[in-house]
């Protein structure tokens, strides 16, 4: 009976030291978090007319970058702004401006009032 005890003593002793005892672990570090970086906005980008739209309606570009327009279409187009405006289009032709200023620049078609899209200048 007594080696029973003994045998029980020494089980529970086992399991109560594995228990209390917390494994070895390197220092924990904080983690840094991941810098988080902004896109460069292209300096050159191009926009399709094609189908009575503007591809793509929404560009953002850098600042003091320069956007080119082509008219993929058979029908006459102009890109118009309060700053810019290409004259008639043809299919084939094409138009460039250069945004020196930040802001939000919307443009349209003067012949198709639904043509409508927008720059945006960072």
């Amino acid at each position: 009976m007594k080696k029973i005890w003994f045998i029980g003593f020494l089980v529970i002793m086992v399991l109560v030291s594995g228990c209390t005892s917390a494994p070895e672990t390197a220092p924990q570090q904080k983690a840094t978090p991941p810098q988080q970086t902004t896109p460069v906005p292209p300096m050159k980008a191009d926009v399709r007319i094609e189908d009575f739209m503007f591809f793509p309606p929404e560009l953002v570009i850098a600042k003091g970058g320069t956007v080119t327009w082509s008219n993929k279409d058979t029908y006459l187009h102009t890109v118009t702004s309060g700053d810019f405006d290409s004259g008639t289009l043809t299919q084939g032709q094409s138009f460039s401006h250069t945004f020196n200023e930040a802001g939000t620049y919307d443009y349209w078609c003067k012949n198709h009032a639904s043509m409508r899209a927008k720059i945006v200048v960072k």
